[in-house]
């Protein structure tokens, strides 16, 4: 009789620490949707702000190029001024001739092996090479992988 009592006392305990962790599990979840809805309300209202900031900029830009009509005619010009630039330095630029294989630096290349075999720095064999440091570093590595 008494360990039935004793089992009695012992389920309603663990019924009550249950009841218990279920109503702070609900109270936590229930705080976290109250903060949830908050941040969604928080982050509409920041949207809704940004967008009548945004609204406000177009109606002072959109006034600004009702006052300024025949500057826009001006800048529709600058373009074509542009264009015609860019066209005739385009067409000043010469042409490479796929044909032609004289190319400026494959006679240093050996150079800067030579040199680097023989304990020159890369800052010595950047500056008789004529180019910089970074790419003295890079054509030595491919060199090395190469051999």
């Amino acid at each position: 009789m008494m360990f039935l009592i004793v089992l009695s006392i012992l389920l309603n305990l663990v019924a009550l620490f249950a009841i218990i962790l279920l109503y702070v599990r609900q109270n936590r979840l229930l705080a976290l949707d109250n903060q949830q809805k908050r941040r969604v309300t928080e982050m509409e209202e920041l949207m809704s702000a940004y967008m009548e900031e945004l609204k406000e900029e177009n109606d002072a830009f959109l006034l600004s190029l009702a006052k300024d009509e025949p500057v826009n005619e001006e800048r529709e010009t600058v373009p074509s001024k542009v264009r015609k630039k860019a066209m005739e330095a385009y067409q000043s630029v010469p042409s490479i001739d796929p044909s032609d294989h004289s190319d400026e630096a494959e006679p240093a290349e050996p150079d800067m092996v030579s040199m680097y075999r023989a304990g020159a720095s890369i800052d010595e064999i950047a500056r008789a090479a004529g180019v910089g440091r970074t790419e003295v570093e890079l054509f030595l590595k491919f060199n090395r992988t190469t051999e």
